[in-house]
């Protein structure tokens, strides 16, 4: 049963693009209203000052981050977003745990739960690893209505884990997969690497420009294998290789792979669709082409759809999924409302018709 009234909303990080594009989905929705924000550059403002298209809840008042619980707790806030560095997102979601808020974490902060693995894909320890452990990994697809309607702290998957899982999960889980076969390249538009100045990503040096990101430590390559592992065994390895491109957002994940069993690779390719359909024939935003050569960015960007194709590749003898999101909206804000959906009794796809409009 959805729940009755309006839950009060707020969102720690408004300023970055992940934070102000769940407060433009969350303008939209039913029965969720922003009632505080948090963000030292406009704290003692209003979210209206962000974006003045936020009517509604534009008189929403902005806080420091110094200040954020204590404003969750004036303010009445059942919901908070997590959209600010992932340091300070494992602080915040600790504190207001303790204060009875729940939680969904965009920054990626508790979504490795082992500690080894977290500090060498954030450089810091968990804040509480108590309450990171009991954090619900919130892959809205692959995690059940109930566990979110209990789940007091929602890790929100990355974008880039997002785009990779929703490939790969299926596959790895129906045991299609040669595990020593993959290979993942993500190509990226600029949003995914955040907000901050960065002379990489200024206009002048990323126009006409593609360059590959962190190959040798790239920081979500543990957190997909940690959600791989329970499906496809403690051993599996991949290679993620990631490419900033000049587009304002979306992203393209190709994985490589070899079908175990197959008779050839045009079989293996048959029976990818045929795992990818099935698993996703209920899902309201994943839709499944019948070649990798059909899954373009255009098809996702301002919306939380996630489209993927399969095609055989004889002279590699491997099979190429290629899957597509908007990293923005399926990658982070949109999932984050999905999986906000379902924690408070909503439909999942409640304010995620139409999206943002794509808007950076």
């Amino acid at each position: 049963m959805a729940t009755t009234g309006t839950i009060a909303v707020g969102i720690a990080g408004v300023r970055g693009y992940k934070g102000i594009e769940t407060a433009r989905l969350i303008a939209g929705h039913p029965g969720f209203r922003v009632v505080m924000v948090a963000s030292d550059v406009v704290a003692g403002g209003r979210l209206s000052q962000i974006d003045a298209d936020l009517v509604r809840d534009g008189d929403a008042q902005a806080v420091g981050y110094n200040d954020t619980v204590s404003a969750a707790v004036d303010y009445g806030v059942e919901l908070m977003f997590l959209a600010t560095r992932p340091g300070l997102c494992s602080q915040l979601g600790a504190e207001l745990h303790a204060r009875g808020v729940r939680v969904v974490d965009l920054s990626g902060a508790h979504c490795i739960k082992d500690g080894d693995a977290h500090v060498d894909a954030y450089g810091f320890n968990q804040y509480d690893p108590a309450v990171s452990a009991r954090a619900v990994y919130g892959l809205t697809e692959f995690t059940t209505p109930e566990v979110l309607r209990e789940a007091a702290l929602v890790a929100n998957p990355t974008s880039w884990a997002t785009a990779v899982l929703l490939a790969l999960k299926p596959l790895v889980a129906a045991g299609v997969v040669d595990p020593d076969s993959v290979v993942v390249d993500v190509k990226a538009g600029t949003t995914a690497a955040g907000r901050r100045a960065r002379i990489s990503l200024l206009f002048s040096e990323i126009a006409d420009d593609c360059f590959a990101n962190k190959i040798d430590r790239h920081p979500h390559t543990p957190e997909v294998t940690e959600q791989l592992a329970p499906v496809a065994g403690p051993g599996f390895r991949f290679t993620l290789v990631s490419h900033m491109v000049p587009v304002t957002r979306g992203m393209v994940a190709t994985c490589y792979l070899r079908v175990a069993g197959a008779s050839s690779v045009d079989a293996g390719a048959d029976r990818v669709r045929a795992v990818l359909r099935e698993r996703y024939a209920d899902s309201p935003f994943v839709r499944v082409r019948d070649r990798a050569e059909d899954v373009h960015l255009r098809d996702v960007v301002g919306t939380n759809r996630c489209v993927l194709g399969a095609a055989a590749d004889p002279y590699g003898d491997r099979v190429v999924i290629a899957c597509a999101i908007d990293n923005l909206l399926k990658g982070t804000a949109g999932q984050a409302i999905q999986n906000a959906n379902l924690m408070f009794g909503f439909p999942a796809t409640a304010a995620l018709g139409l999206g943002t409009g794509g808007q950076p």
